[in-house]
């Protein structure tokens, strides 16, 4: 019996270095930023849409900009749909907001063509994150 005196210390130590850095609910990593969503949901979107991008007639009413109208049902308008300055990339990617021509404008990317999105103040990094979260999850519309 007295063996087993010595290991308890070790397997206490083990269980315990087990215990650090997993992915269990208990909390999250240090590592992880806390400014990083995980999902994000089409009304969260459409709520940054409205009051930064459909605000004073830009994406919205009978002739929004660039025929993109960012109020109401705008899903369909922007999900799997080439852009028209970069035909090349999707307005939103599902999935892929580093391929998503919409990321690439709100952060004013090098290979935009034109001007950053929204004019004015940009889009808060709060705001940024819901339209990231989002199109990672793949662009949920319900």
């Amino acid at each position: 019996m007295r063996k087993w005196k010595h290991y308890v210390p070790l397997v206490a130590a083990l269980l315990w270095a087990g215990c650090g850095g997993d992915d269990s609910a208990v909390g999250p990593d240090e590592s992880e930023d806390e400014n990083t969503l995980t999902e994000a949901t089409l009304a969260q979107v459409g709520e940054v849409f409205a009051v930064s991008c459909a605000t004073s007639g830009c994406h919205s009413g009978n002739r929004p900009a660039a025929d993109l109208a960012l109020d109401g049902a705008f899903a369909a308008q922007i999900i799997g749909v080439a852009s028209d300055q970069r035909p090349e990339l999707q307005i939103v990617n599902p999935g892929s907001p580093a391929m998503s021509y919409l990321m690439l404008k709100v952060l004013n990317d090098p290979g935009i063509l034109g001007d950053r999105m929204p004019p004015g103040p940009p889009l808060s990094a709060a705001q940024i994150e819901i339209i990231r979260a989002w199109i990672a999850v793949g662009a949920p519309t319900e």
